[in-house]
This record gives structure tokens, sequence and C-alpha cells, in this order.
């Protein structure tokens, strides 16, 4: 509805002062006869006017309004395509760290061996965050308990990580069994400055560690991550590398499961030691690499002295004793590496030893002998002395194959026993 604002009243006053102008005009020119219809016509023609200057003016401002409405609409709509893009830029970050996820998933599912899952792990973890920090995994060691450092992965070659049993960090995530997310370490209130400084020797400011769990709470280790900036990582880092913990959790524990079960396949239950089945798989192989660099391979072969006399005195399980001590003693004194002890049955031994020539097998084989005489083992509160024969024989200086060569030591000890035992008798 048209409504009279201040403009329509001065309108109409000045309209009016006019009016009368023209009135005084027409009387004294004589015109007062066209008086009425003039003033009349001006009248029409100015209010005509003004209403059509006061709609315009209301349509204007509806106009302008309108103008506002569809500008804040469009404001709102930017805003939410912006929104929008941001999302679609995040889950497509998301869907390829599920994709790269899965592929590791895989590539972990491919691998038994611990060392290569580790890596494997360190590497991926390294990838995903865009090389922002150096990554460290550490498992607990099952004899010692404590961290071993098993998987690096630097942004810096030159950076050295001393850490190799785990930090001030790394204890805590023991201690309290939880995931550890620093922001920035020198305002970090649960951790005192001078006693970072004095045990890590690298800058550390951000960092993320996850302790890795069994299903039954056993603690195998810690997966972490750590940069020398301050603010590098955040919450969604830290559910990133939750999620890569558990993965990784699986894949070691497999690993671990899958190394007791082959050690317990190729390992002697009472001695510890290997059995003769993989021990002989093992002297193909050296044999192979003899071959190819003209070197050689040394076996010794070890037999307890009067051992059914031990047994029939003192009892099987004193003979069982009399098994671990020995073999205890012959890792001991042959654990150069490539050297290998393992039980070849009864109460013989074999000894490989790639790359010695027969005069040094044989020199060794008399040392351990000779060392026995310091030894004693005891059995029902009494210590009684043992002693060994041993036979060596050597590849290529005489035989041509493996099996020669255990034929030829084993030849070499029954030299040895005739001989009064005691002793150590070469090919």
């Amino acid at each position: 509805m048209f409504k009279f604002g201040k403009s329509f009243l001065i309108f109409v006053f000045i309209s009016l002062l006019a009016a009368l102008g023209l009135m005084f005009f027409f009387l004294l020119t004589g015109f007062a006869r066209y008086f009425v219809l003039l003033v009349g016509a001006y009248l029409v023609l100015s209010f005509g006017l003004l209403f059509y200057f006061q709609n315009g003016r209301s349509f204007l401002t509806r106009l302008n309004l309108k103008k506002e409405e569809v500008l804040e609409a469009f404001n709102i709509t930017e805003q939410e395509i912006i929104r929008l893009q941001g999302l679609r830029v995040s889950l497509g970050k998301k869907i390829k760290s599920y994709e790269r996820l899965e592929k590791f998933t895989q590539g972990l599912n491919n691998e038994v061996s611990l060392d290569r899952i580790c890596d494997l792990i360190a590497g991926e973890l390294f990838e995903l965050f865009d090389a922002r920090g150096n990554v460290l995994l550490y498992l607990v060691n099952p004899a010692s308990h404590k961290l071993e450092l098993r998987a690096i992965k630097k942004e810096d070659a030159a950076i050295r990580i001393r850490e190799k049993a785990g930090d001030i960090f790394d204890m805590w995530v023991l201690r309290h069994n939880q995931p550890l997310l620093i922001e920035s370490a020198a305002s970090d209130f649960r951790f005192d400055p001078e006693r970072i400084k004095d045990e890590i020797r690298r800058p550390v400011e951000s960092l993320m560690a996850i302790p890795l769990e069994t299903t039954e709470s056993r603690t195998l280790g810690i997966l972490r991550i750590d940069a020398a900036a301050p603010h590098e990582y955040s919450s969604d880092d830290l559910r990133l590398l939750s999620v890569i913990g558990d993965i990784a959790r699986l894949a070691i524990e497999n690993a671990v499961y899958f190394a007791q079960m082959q050690n317990l396949s190729i390992t002697d239950g009472l001695t510890g030691i290997y059995l003769r089945r993989y021990a002989i798989d093992r002297l193909k192989e050296e044999f192979l690499r003899a071959r190819h660099g003209s070197s050689c391979v040394s076996f010794v072969m070890v037999d307890i002295d009067h051992f059914k006399t031990i047994n029939d005195t003192y009892g099987h399980m004193a003979g069982d004793a009399v098994l671990k001590k020995i073999a205890q003693w012959l890792h001991s004194s042959f654990n150069f590496p490539g050297q290998l002890v393992f039980r070849y049955g009864g109460e013989e031994f074999g000894v490989i030893l790639p790359g010695v020539l027969k005069k040094e097998a044989a020199r060794l084989a008399d040392g351990f002998r000779r060392s026995l005489s310091e030894k004693d083992v005891s059995l029902r509160r009494e210590k009684i002395a043992v002693r060994i024969s041993a036979g060596v024989a050597t590849f290529p200086d005489d035989v041509d194959d493996e099996r020669g060569l255990i034929q030829a030591a084993d030849e070499a000890l029954l030299k040895a026993k005739r001989a009064g035992r005691d002793k150590v008798c070469p090919s």
C-alpha cells in the first residue's frame, strides 16, 4: 500500500506555493480564466510524478534488499563450495592413504622374515608422512626384556641415532602403555627439558609413539616418528599411526611365531643346537660357495668318550645333562660367523668350519678337547670329567662332496677312538 512520507509532504507544500504563485501570475496577466484548468493539470502531473517517484524508490529499495539476499546466498554457497572442495581433497588423500595401507598390508602378508617386515614398516611410515621426521621401530628382546632398535628411516642421512635401547619418550610409552603425542617437547609439562638434553643428543621437538601389543597384552615394541621442528604432527596423524601400528603388530607377531616354529623344526629340543637335517642343508650351501670361490670347508665330528658308562652309572638324566654341557661348550668355542655346531645323533656332534684349512681345523678341535680338562659336570653332587674324541676332514683335500666329507670325518673319529680316545685325528 502506498504510504506518504516526509518527502511527499515537502513536495505538496512546494506544489501549493507554486500554485499560489501561478494564480497571482495569471491574475496580473489577465489569464485568470485558465487558472483552474492549468492548476488542475499541474497538480495531476505533479501527483503522477510523485507517485511514480515513490513507487520507483520503493522498487529500488526492494531490489537492493533482494540483491543483498542474493549476495548473502552467493557467499554462503561459495563458502559451502570451498568446504566441499576441502572435504573432497581430504577424502582423496584418505582414499590414497587407505589404498597405500591395503598394498602395505598385502606386502607384509607376503613376508615371513622379521627383519624384512621391520624394514617395510619403517619405510611405509616414512613415505606416508612425506618424510617429515625419523621413523624408529623398537622391539622388546625376549631374553633381556629391553628395547632393541630393529629398523630406522632417517630424513637426513647425517643424523646419528644413539638411542639404540630407547630414550625418555619410549620409556614413558612402555610405562603408561598408551600412545604419546608431543607437539613441542620444550613446553610439554610431562618431560624435563634438561633430562631430554642429557638423554637425546639430537633435536627432537615433535613426536608420536605407540606401543605394539599382542592380543595377550604383551608388549612387542614401540613404533615412533619424531622431528626436529615443533607442531609437525596432529591428533589425526596419531590416529593414522595407530592404524599402521595395528597392521604392523599383526605382521610382527606372525613373523615371531613363524621364526619360533621354524627354530623348533631345526633345533634339538634337548641341547638347543641345530639338528642334523638343517646342518646338512647348510653344508651343501657351504660346498657351493667353496666351489665357486675356490675355497675350502672343514668338518669336525665329535663324540663323547665313555658316554654309555655315564648313562649306566648316573642315569639317563645325567647323560642328558652331559649332552647339554658339551653342546653349550661347543657352541661357545665355535662361534665365529659362518661356523655351525649341530647334534649329529646320540652323543655325536658336528662342526662346520667354512674357509678353514685342515691343519687349522684340527688345531681348533684339539684346543676344544684340551679345554675340557679344566671343566667338569656336576652329577648327583659329584663332579666328573668329560672327555671327547674328534675326527677332522676337509674339502677339497680329502673329498669332493658333502657326504664324503662327513664319512671321512667319521672314519677319522674311529681312528681317534681306536688310538685310545681323548684325541683328535685328521683324515
